[in-house]
């Protein structure tokens, strides 16, 4: 056996063993009290049984008068007929009612000239005031009536009697008997005895197992089974005697199977309590049975993850589990001595259940019991358990309702609406709850069960009104922030009502005054370039032209250098022109007082002339340029004059800004979707920066220190030019690298056409 014990068995034999152990003491805890006694005739089933047959054998044998004769015994008492009478009411009620029950028939038989059923209905309402009369007026009508009842009673007597012979019949084979009565000395047995000793010693004797005194009382008489006192209570004979079983009964079959389920139980306990105090012996070297996890296995490592609170429920619910497995096969421990294969099949699936969450449970306590006991430890998990997260989140939901009830009273009207409707819900349901408790049976505890449910769901509305409320005010007041000019904070966007839609219109709103006063900054900002920037391109050749004038003046000077002088003045007063002009346009197309003449325009041919006009410049520019444009004509209709302008100034930036000894290039598409992209590429000569938006800005430049010929008006007539024509200029940079492209609408052409050009 020592050998047995030091192979280690796998964990899951222990645990079945184990299980097998607190099964046996708990089906012997459950069933003692019924099988835990000297035999099966001192046991409740029997005496009931025993007392059952008592009873009928009173009714059938003992105090078994017949219909007449209790008919016969029956008596009426003056208080009876007191009784009766102020059970039926007032005379003059009942009079009433039979007039109101009977008097619209007549009424209406009549009306129908039906007098046939008039007579008739008169006649019976006649005949019931006479009878109504009669029992108000006539002592012994009301005592015939109430006879009548009692005969009526007796009558369901005899017939609850007669639905109990079956039974009746079913115990006589069981019991035998000998009563008699004391006073008249009348006797009632069925056995073969003359006398009661002779009784007393057959039902002694081998052939019977079981005799006891008994006593008929008066809860066998039959006033105790018939509503009502029917009878003189002298009518009753109490009878006292002996009452056995005989050895061939099937109660003797009931006792010899009540003794092998004893004997079963007592032997079942013993083995359980043996392989109990087996286990618990072993129980050390069984936790160290084979199928235990390493130190590195994935189940060890996955469970250490756990968080502490968990890894206690999941043991207490294995645990749990175990229990009920084992308790709930308890009470059929009868059941396998009359289906020994399906309650006995039972048993053994309930035990191997049992018993595979017995091991999962000494798993986890062995895992558990692995880790470091102390309070630094269980210090160190605190914070990972579900319970502490949830007390944290609970407490955040607590802060979060409590914050929501201070913006609550933000307005003080608001917040005092609040509690006017806490107070009208409050008051409802307290009307709601005694409302419910006047209308229900047992009211009293209906209502303390449907508390919790108001109270519950008066505390889930007053929450939401809150959280409403609260949310409401924090839009108002963000609301009130915008109209007083301030950025408020943006507000959260909770569920997909009417609130949360204005809360989402009042965040856009903020983002768009957020935006203006982005723009109003930068339009200051670049207001105070455009001054300084306009003051700069402006006065440069006005301050040339002041000097050369004065120069011109001078009387040293001679005809050469007057003439020279002359030309620079006309040089930089055409260049002021150009720039008052170009700031004119602009400012008239930003205004929306420039006009277009629409026409249809090549837009091919119309790029081929503005490339024409550089073409000497191009070619003894550093600069390689490459032009790729359709073959076949584009047609838009646009303003040719004012959309070659556009392509003049993007190629004159071009030839300005390109640096030296680089490719420039010069594309024109048409899309599916009729959409025509030109684009302008080159490697910038300055550093553009990141923001290539700012160069549609009016006097930007590309080169910051404004030594280069030009206005600084290319790229703003340019874009206003293109919007004017419903397209899109559009600026993109990438280090050095100088992108623009223009976007059109051409006209409309075969899917065919557009893919060739």
């Amino acid at each position: 056996m020592v050998t047995k014990w030091k192979s280690k068995p796998p964990l899951f034999l222990y645990a079945l063993l184990l299980t097998i152990g607190l099964s046996g003491p708990l089906t012997v805890f459950d069933q003692g009290d019924f099988y835990f006694h000297q035999n099966y005739y001192h046991t409740p089933e029997f005496r009931q049984q025993l007392d059952q047959y008592a009873t009928l054998l009173n009714l059938f044998e003992l105090n078994a008068p017949s219909p007449e004769e209790l008919k016969a015994s029956i008596k009426v008492e003056d208080n009876e007929i007191t009784d009766y009478r102020n059970q039926l009411g007032s005379l003059t009620d009942q009079i009433d009612s039979l007039r109101n029950e009977y008097d619209p028939l007549i009424q209406s038989a009549t009306d129908e000239k039906n007098s046939a059923a008039a007579d008739l209905y008169q006649s019976e309402r006649d005949r019931k005031l006479d009878d109504l009369m009669k029992l108000y007026k006539d002592d012994d009508s009301v005592r015939a009536a109430i006879r009548k009842e009692k005969e009526q009673r007796v009558n369901s007597y005899f017939e609850h009697r007669e639905a109990n012979r079956a039974e009746y019949n079913r115990l006589q084979v069981s019991f035998d008997f000998y009563m008699r009565n004391d006073s008249t000395g009348v006797v009632h047995t069925n056995l073969n005895a003359s006398d009661e000793q002779a009784a007393r010693k057959e039902l002694y004797g081998n052939d019977h197992v079981y005799a006891s005194r008994y006593q008929v009382d008066a809860e066998h008489s039959i006033d105790y089974w018939i509503e009502g006192h029917v009878m003189p209570d002298t009518a009753f004979v109490p009878y006292q005697g002996w009452i056995g079983v005989p050895k061939y009964s099937p109660l003797s079959l009931e006792a010899a199977q009540y003794r092998r389920k004893q004997l079963s139980l007592l032997a079942y306990g013993l083995i359980g309590i043996a392989l109990l105090v087996l286990c618990l012996y072993r129980f050390r070297d069984f936790l160290s049975v084979r199928g235990e996890t390493s130190q590195n296995s994935p189940a060890r490592s996955y469970y250490r993850k756990l968080p502490l609170d968990v890894k206690s429920l999941l043991l207490a619910g294995s645990a749990m589990l175990t229990l009920i497995l084992l308790g709930s096969k308890t009470d059929e421990f009868p059941l396998l001595f009359e289906t020994p294969l399906s309650s006995g099949g039972q048993l053994v699936v309930t035990l191997l259940f049992a018993a595979l969450f017995l091991t999962l449970t000494l798993l986890q306590a062995k895992l558990l019991a692995s880790e470091p006991l102390s309070w630094e430890h269980v210090h160190k998990e605190w914070p990972r358990t579900l319970l502490k997260r949830g007390s944290e989140r609970a407490r955040s939901a607590i802060d979060r309702f409590l914050e929501q009830a201070k913006d609550t009273f933000l307005y003080k009207s608001t917040g005092t609406r609040l509690l006017v409707l806490a107070s009208i819900m409050g008051g409802l349901g307290f009307i709601a709850g005694w409302t419910a408790l006047s209308f229900v049976r047992d009211g009293v505890y209906s209502f303390f069960l449907m508390a919790p449910i108001l109270a519950a769901a008066g505390g889930v509305l007053f929450f939401l009104s809150t959280r409403q409320f609260s949310y409401l005010n924090r839009i108002a007041k963000a609301a009130d922030e915008l109209a007083a000019g301030r950025t408020p904070n943006e507000l959260p966007r909770s569920g997909s009502g009417v609130l949360a839609a204005l809360a989402a219109n009042i965040n856009e709103l903020r983002r768009g005054v957020k935006a203006l006063q982005n723009e109003q900054a930068k339009s200051e900002r670049q207001k105070t370039e455009l001054i300084t920037n306009v003051s700069h391109d402006l006065r440069t050749p006005l301050t040339s032209i002041i000097t050369y004038a004065e120069l011109l003046k001078s009387e040293n000077a001679t005809t050469e250098e007057r003439a020279a002088y002359a030309e620079i003045i006309d040089q930089k007063s055409k260049r002021l022109k150009t720039m008052i002009d170009d700031l004119f346009e602009v400012s008239a197309m930003n205004s929306g007082n420039a006009r277009l003449t629409l026409e249809r325009t090549d837009l091919v041919q119309l790029m081929q002339q503005a490339l024409a006009e550089y073409k000497e410049a191009m070619d003894g520019s550093n600069v390689q340029f490459r032009i790729s444009l359709p073959e076949g004509p584009i047609y838009a209709h646009a303003d040719g004059q004012k959309l070659w302008r556009s392509f003049d100034n993007l190629i004159g930036n071009m030839l300005k800004y390109s640096m030296e000894h680089t490719r420039a290039y010069i594309a024109m598409q048409l899309s599916e979707r009729q959409e025509v992209r030109i684009t302008f590429k080159n490697v910038s000569r300055f550093e553009i920066g990141d923001n290539a938006e700012e160069m549609f800005e009016r006097f930007k430049r590309g080169d910051a220190s404004r030594h280069t010929e030009g206005s600084g008006l290319g790229l703003a007539i340019a874009k206003s030019i293109v919007d004017l024509h419903e397209g899109r200029l559009t600026l993109e940079t990438d280090g050095d690298l100088f992108k623009a492209t223009v976007h059109l609408r051409a006209e409309d052409y075969p899917a065919s056409q557009a893919a060739q050009a």
